[in-house]
């Protein structure tokens, strides 16, 4: 490296193998800039992954900073890449914090360190940065955190008493075919691609048992792949940092973070909670809210699942991160970084809605600032769910019923959303915004391009066409009133923009924005049966940021299912009605949205959903 300075500047690398306090030895480079002529304390970037430290864009963003005169430290977390130990995600004693501690001490002790570090990483990484920071560390100066989790039993492993099973399904085997043990073991690693191409039936199993899963062939990765599909219940289990940094919040160090989410990642509400947490510290703090899906190179992108938000949506991480080090541990001047608004996000919405050359929806978007989330200047909008599928403004007589005829044998499939369809197993469902349509990709999609409204277990509730553009920015909250034929059974909330119909789109576009997905088992609660009262249930909050056009539609999806992405709930029968009441005993179904420009509309035409799916909702 050190002679290919026109490629990536005066850099050089020493590999060590670091020992944690239990003797456990993990792989670790550093990247020191010049040669060792030039060797001076300097600050140090750190980055602990179990995704291999020398992939490229690790390698990438360490030449990227070690040029730039800072020493940059990647580390193989245990039982990964060339580190000893075992990998046991959520399971691991020590925890990756303690682990992170110790490289810290090592990095410290070293001539080339000034004593100062700071963090960076993605995901798994970021949540590595997280469970260092509540231990302390006086090195520890500052974070740059993307999109990392706060309680992986409410969102992303679980989400309010479900198993997100393609998620956890779909990671556990990414992980069990690049683990060390499948490198070395060509049988091991056979029979994991083996059960790669046998996805399809893997996710047509109704749950998985030890010995009978993706993973089985390496049982300790199965051990915690079945605790997050068989532990419902919130326990001891769930409180390794981690995977739960809420019971360790008040512990968290006041120092100056970048945290980095985006609509169709993982975690923007586990973001937008922690930048709550952090409001009484006094050091610095800024949130970025891009548009992207929870990938690498993260921010990079402009285009989500099937629809393009704009060019100007794909950043340059590394140059953010730079300019947040040179003040943070470089010393720099804090320059504009001082006068930079509390939040950045990127509002999507507001392009001319045609087809793109590549066949997706040129959705569009723009970058905007705000000094709190919600944006201060917000007003608050709500409009009331009625019997007959509108959601109508505040003050429309409410009343009747909308009933929906669940058959679990038959799901809704998976389109789009807030989750990643990539290697392994890709073609199990459809990531990012989507049209709302029965797409061929997903794995329980009849490919045969019809609406999802059209079937008898969706029901969809639609605004009047609006009179003037939309902008929703905030957290959206949706209450109603439930009762079941089945009282265990799950509800599955998404929120859509949708289209007119138009030359480029004859049949309109109903592009997902946010979902919310909530099971009800005896581990949560029932539901009353349909001769019973309604019960109350509030889901939320769902943030967004969107410009809904002229004649769009807002629109609100009620469904039981969503698969393969959650698992069937094993309580609830296989076939049941469904009820979602216009109101209840304590007032109106209704959806709350805080609205940068109030929403004016349209006319209505005498049937409602005239102008709208050529397809009803039909119980």
């Amino acid at each position: 490296m050190a002679g290919q300075w026109l490629l990536g500047g005066a850099v050089r690398r020493v590999t060590e193998m670091v020992a944690a306090p239990d003797g456990v030895r993990l792989a670790t480079d550093a990247y020191l800039p010049g040669d060792a002529s030039e060797a001076r304390p300097r600050p140090t970037i750190v980055e602990r992954t179990p995704y291999d430290r020398r992939a490229n864009g690790s390698t990438r963003m360490a030449q990227f900073f070690a040029a730039r005169g800072y020493n940059v430290v990647l580390q193989d977390t245990r039982g990964r890449g060339d580190s000893e130990g075992m990998f046991q995600h959520y399971f691991a004693r020590p925890h990756e914090g303690e682990d992170g501690y110790s490289l810290l001490d090592w990095i410290c002790a070293q001539e080339w360190s000034d004593g100062t570090v700071g963090t960076v990483g993605l995901s798994y990484t970021g949540s590595n940065q997280q469970s260092l920071a509540i231990l302390g560390h006086p090195a520890l100066k500052t974070q740059v955190i993307l999109d990392a989790g706060i309680n992986y039993y409410v969102n992303c492993v679980r989400e309010n008493g479900a198993f997100v099973r393609a998620q956890l399904g779909k990671y556990a085997l990414k992980m069990a075919l690049t683990s060390p043990q499948a490198r070395q073991d060509p049988v091991l690693r056979a029979a994991l691609e083996e059960n790669e191409r046998a996805f399809r039936a893997w996710f047509a199993l109704p749950a998985w048992r030890r010995g009978s899963s993706p993973v089985s062939p390496l049982p300790e990765y199965e051990d915690w792949l079945l605790f997050a599909q068989d532990e419902t219940s919130y326990g001891p289990g769930w409180e390794n940092p981690q995977m739960n940094l809420e019971p360790y919040l008040g512990t968290y160090p006041d120092l100056p973070v970048l945290m980095v989410t985006s609509w169709y990642g993982h975690h923007q509400a586990a973001t937008l909670r922690k930048l709550e947490a952090f409001a009484g510290h006094t050091t610095p703090k800024k949130l970025i809210i891009g548009p992207w899906i929870h990938t690498t190179p993260y921010g990079e992108f402009s285009l989500i699942g099937d629809v393009d938000v704009g060019p100007d949506a794909a950043l340059n991480m590394d140059e953010i991160r730079a300019r947040w080090f040179d003040v943070h541990l470089g010393g720099g001047d804090p320059g504009r970084l001082d006068t930079t608004p509390l939040v950045t996000y990127y509002r999507i919405g507001g392009g001319r809605g045609r087809r793109t050359l590549e066949g997706h929806l040129e959705h569009g978007g723009t970058w905007l600032e705000a000094s709190a989330w919600p944006p201060t200047q917000t007003e608050q909008v709500r409009l009331a769910f009625t019997g007959d599928l509108r959601l109508a403004p505040d003050g429309a007589p409410a009343g009747g019923v909308v009933p929906i005829r669940a058959n679990l044998a038959n799901p809704v499939p998976t389109i789009g959303g807030s989750i990643r369809d990539a290697a392994p197993m890709a073609g199990l469902m459809r990531d990012g915004a989507q049209d709302q349509r029965e797409l061929p990709g997903s794995l329980r999609s009849s490919g045969s391009g019809l609406p999802l409204s059209a079937r008898p277990d969706v029901a969809a509730f639609r605004s009047d066409p609006l009179a003037e553009a939309a902008d929703l920015t905030g957290p959206v909250w949706v209450d109603l009133w439930l009762r079941s034929e089945s009282p265990s059974c799950d509800l599955a909330v998404k929120l859509v923009d949708e289209y007119p119909r138009s030359d480029q789109w004859p049949n309109g576009y109903a592009m997902n924005l946010s979902e919310i997905y909530t099971r009800f088992a005896t581990w949560t609660r029932l539901l009353p049966g349909l001769d019973d009262e309604p019960v109350h249930v509030r889901v939320g909050p769902f943030h967004i940021s969107n410009l809904f056009g002229v004649g769009h539609r807002i629109r609100v999806d009620v469904a039981n299912s969503n698969a393969p992405r959650y698992d069937q709930n094993p309580e609830a029968l296989t076939g049941f009605r469904f009820e979602v009441c216009a109101a209840g005993p304590g007032g109106a179904s209704h959806l709350t949205a805080t609205s940068l420009s109030g929403v004016r509309f349209a006319e209505p035409p005498p049937n409602p959903l005239a102008a709208g799916d050529q397809y009803a909702h039909r119980p």
